[in-house]
């Protein structure tokens, strides 16, 4: 037996524990897909991405500035769409499956002082959609790139969380507002993701995830690979969390339970 197996066979831990309980898919980049919010509705996705810029107040999704089109806003790429659903579906996102909800993840590109108000103020009127104190089925709306101070989290509403960062010790009052530890995959390993990783790279990213699940946060990596290799590499560490561009092929080999 190989080094890289022996350390993946010894991580038994991470499959008993609620943290890795499920796989979860965070469609990366969303609104850069042939059909945006929908084709990770349809393949119900658990975290859905969108950076946005604020621009004449609204809140403009584009990946930098020179990609704005007039017709890409928040509201109408994913809030609106969000809205109607829980209208059409009494309050629940879809009626074929009532428990499915999902997290939507504002990646704040810049000035993130003046994106927070008008987010807040637009879905502060949609309680029952966006905040699950009210509705346990309600998407959780969370914060990630230009975000506030870590110890002013704890200070916004219901329903904004954030994205947390390895390595930062939060406030308890803060880390209750982090929905999950991200971090970018290349600052670990520049492996392909093909075939099988160094071992000293998974040993690396095997000590990120634990410090992640000691907090009892879940973990993602972006920028990682987008390949079953890696896919697989990652949950036998214990990520619980798959950034993909790939989402209908991600939830086909999840189904396939080939890792």
């Amino acid at each position: 037996m190989n080094l890289i197996k022996a350390i993946l066979l010894t991580l038994p831990l991470f499959f008993t524990d609620n943290l890795s309980a499920q796989i979860l898919i965070h469609s990366h980049n969303d609104y850069t897909h042939s059909h945006p919010f929908w084709g990770a509705y349809h393949e119900k996705a658990d975290f859905i991405e969108a950076d946005v810029f604020p621009v004449n107040g609204n809140l403009m999704v584009a990946h930098s500035k020179d990609k704005i089109r007039p017709d890409s806003t928040l509201s109408t790429m994913y809030l609106q769409p969000i809205i109607h659903l829980f209208q059409q579906h009494q309050n629940k996102t879809a009626s074929d499956n009532p428990g499915y909800t999902f997290y939507l993840m504002i990646d704040i590109k810049e000035k993130w002082n003046e994106v927070l108000p008008i987010l807040i103020s637009e879905i502060k009127q949609y309680p029952q959609c966006f905040n699950r104190q009210v509705n346990p089925h309600a998407v959780q709306i969370f914060i990630s790139g230009d975000r506030p101070p870590d110890t002013t989290f704890h200070s916004y509403p219901d329903m904004i969380q954030f994205d947390g960062l390895p390595g930062v010790k939060y406030h308890p009052a803060d880390l209750k507002k982090v929905v999950e530890i991200s971090t970018d995959f290349n600052l670990y390993s520049r492996w392909n993701g093909k075939g099988e990783i160094q071992a000293k790279d998974a040993e690396t990213l095997r000590k990120v995830i634990i410090a992640a699940h000691q907090e009892g946060k879940k973990i993602r990596f972006w920028g990682a690979p987008d390949t079953p290799d890696c896919w697989k590499t990652l949950i036998r560490l214990g990520a619980n969390i798959i950034n993909t561009d790939k989402v209908k092929a991600c939830r086909e080999f999840l189904q396939s339970r080939h890792f």
